[in-house]
This record gives structure tokens, C-alpha cells and sequence, in this order.
């Protein structure tokens, strides 16, 4: 009976710690994902985190020669925005790919990324289809 009652008493203060934990990231509020025509076109984004989504628009990437700060726009087809990101960059990270940068809208219009993803490049996508598609190697696909 004890070792029962102390298995439960360790399952709910689990239970209760991912509750804790999980409600007090970014101040209870979920975070969107959206594309530049959807946030220039609600305002009321530019004070929310949140994450910016699109392809990374072709001659629009500055990368600083120790390639820690990167500027560069992200479109949707229609509209863009500048994005700032200060970090590691992605190695896969090049013009046309999908990228999501999560962050804030700052001053002047531009994006603040803390934190950045790259979307794998179709090279790693089966090129043919059907019965005649195969490996990158050669080797066909059952």
C-alpha cells in the first residue's frame, strides 16, 4: 500500500512539473507562424514574438566576414521583409530555400531572428517517381 501511495505521490509531482514548465515559456502565449504579406498587413504584430516564415529572397543575403551577423529578406512571392539574424548560420542556409526565423519586428521595419531555421533543400527529395525512381546511389526503390 505504501508503495503504491509513493508511486502516485511521484507521478503527480511529475505531472505537475511539466504543467509548470510548459506554462511559463513565452508568457503563456503560443507562437504563429507567418508570412510577410500577413504580418505587414496586422500592425499589431510588430510587439509579439513571432515566427517569420518564407523563402530567402535571391541577392538580398549580407553575410559579416566572421559570419556571425547575416541580413537578408524573407518573401512570400508577394511581400518581404529584411531580417537580421545574429549567430551560427545554418550551413544549408542559401537564396530561394524556406526559411523561419523566430523572433520580433524592430526598428525601421526590420525583423530581429534569435533563432533560425532552414527547411532541407529538395536535393535530398526523390528527383523520378513511379516505378522507375531510385536511390541517389543508383540503388532503386522498392
Amino acid at each position: 500500500m505504501r508503495v503504491k501511495l509513493m508511486v502516485a505521490f511521484i507521478i503527480a509531482a511529475g505531472a505537475a512539473a511539466i504543467l509548470l514548465l510548459s506554462g511559463t515559456s513565452n508568457d503563456g502565449k503560443a507562437v504563429f507562424y507567418y508570412g510577410p504579406s500577413e504580418v505587414l498587413a496586422q500592425p499589431a504584430l510588430a510587439s509579439e514574438r513571432l515566427r517569420l516564415k518564407g523563402k530567402v529572397e535571391p541577392g538580398s543575403i549580407q553575410l559579416s566576414p566572421e559570419k556571425l551577423d547575416l541580413r537578408f529578406k524573407v518573401t512570400d512571392g508577394q511581400k518581404s521583409i529584411p531580417v537580421h539574424y545574429h549567430g551560427v548560420v545554418p550551413e544549408s542556409f542559401q537564396e530561394g530555400l524556406e526559411v523561419v526565423a523566430d523572433g520580433r519586428m524592430g526598428q525601421g521595419g526590420v525583423f530581429e531572428g534569435h533563432d533560425l531555421i532552414v527547411k532541407c533543400p529538395s536535393k535530398y527529395e526523390s528527383k523520378a517517381s513511379g516505378p522507375q525512381a531510385s536511390h541517389p546511389e543508383g540503388i532503386p526503390l522498392k
